[in-house]
């Protein structure tokens, strides 16, 4: 889920066309396992200092594909499905 700061960015037509071209780019491949991408992660991850600075929130060069678990476990430290 989206940090409250970043909630209207994630809603934006300018995110959601990055996060396709991303998609698009890695053929809805997981970059870390190569299975189905749903997800697009932010390399260097969004801070309330950068999340206005597109070079970070919008370059498709800071943006990987990847599937719901490597995303979770990117992100919060999630390797497991819950139970």
């Amino acid at each position: 889920m989206a940090k409250p700061f970043a909630r209207s960015f994630y809603a934006s037509k300018a995110w959601r066309a990055a996060r396709q071209q991303a998609l698009r780019r890695d053929s809805y491949t997981c970059c870390m396992c190569g299975g189905h991408a749903t997800e697009v992660h932010h390399i260097i991850e969004l801070t309330p200092e950068n999340i206005a600075d597109p070079r970070i929130a919008l370059n498709v060069d800071n943006l990987q594909s990847l599937c719901w678990l490597c995303h979770n476990n990117e992100t919060i430290g999630v390797s497991d499905l819950p139970s």
